[in-house]
């Protein structure tokens, strides 16, 4: 493996890849795994800003990068700056989360072709391999719409208030937060424990109830 500033020549028909996450063991452990079956690993980075001038300077053909890496830019972030300069980069998104809106709200729109791979589905690392190589495939040939991870069937509002509730946040406080009455936030909160199949026999179980299907999907907890 090289650092960011040491460009590695590899063979025309292998595929070069950039890793990017900020947990140094999970980083080594992707690279490691992808190397095995095939790939050429340029560098492993731990920051958005790394992955970004790791992507400019060695030109990979794929970057395989977390989506969550901390406050500030995402892995989403890095995905959109790299393609803009190199259109035909193949992007793998590793993430715990089932839908990346529940990372953050207002996240923007996946390059095309993006792949989404959540890391508790991942059975054995043939599939990351796999899924690198697809990801060339689908920067080429992008299907009509991007293959972006939105697995939980909510909207942009219910993941929002669904997010909030597992905060801890009272009713007033996310009334305040949502520009709504503390009356309308109870009726949405009900409205989407129905919709996630919660039991709301009493507002304490309720609430118990929606933080775990938060934390399910955000990859926390597996029942």
């Amino acid at each position: 493996m090289s650092n960011v500033g040491e460009i590695v020549s590899a063979p025309r028909e292998t595929i070069s890849v950039v890793v990017a996450d900020d947990d140094r063991l999970t980083a080594l452990s992707l690279a490691d795994s992808l190397g095995r079956h095939g790939l050429k690993i340029l560098a492993t980075v731990h920051t958005a800003r790394d992955a970004i001038a790791a992507v400019v300077t060695l030109k990979p053909d794929v970057l395989v990068v977390d989506l969550d890496f901390g406050p500030g830019p995402t892995g989403l972030d890095v995905s959109i700056a790299v393609r803009r300069s190199l259109p035909m980069l193949g992007l793998v998104i590793i993430t715990a989360y089932e839908d990346p809106r529940l990372l953050a709200p207002g996240l923007p729109e996946s390059p095309d072709g993006t792949l989404y791979l959540v890391k508790q589905q991942l059975e054995n690392p043939k599939q990351l391999a796999a899924a690198v190589r697809l990801s060339l495939e689908t920067a080429i040939n992008p299907p009509k719409k991007s293959n972006s991870a939105n697995n939980v069937s909510l909207t942009n509002s219910q993941i929002e208030l669904l997010r909030l509730v597992a905060t801890g946040l009272s009713n007033t406080a996310i009334a305040e937060a949502l520009n709504l009455t503390p009356d309308s936030v109870k009726k949405a909160i009900t409205r989407l424990a129905k919709r996630v199949g919660v039991d709301h026999s009493s507002e304490s179980n309720l609430r118990v109830e929606l933080t775990r299907r938060y934390l399910q999907h955000s990859g926390y907890s597996r029942v």
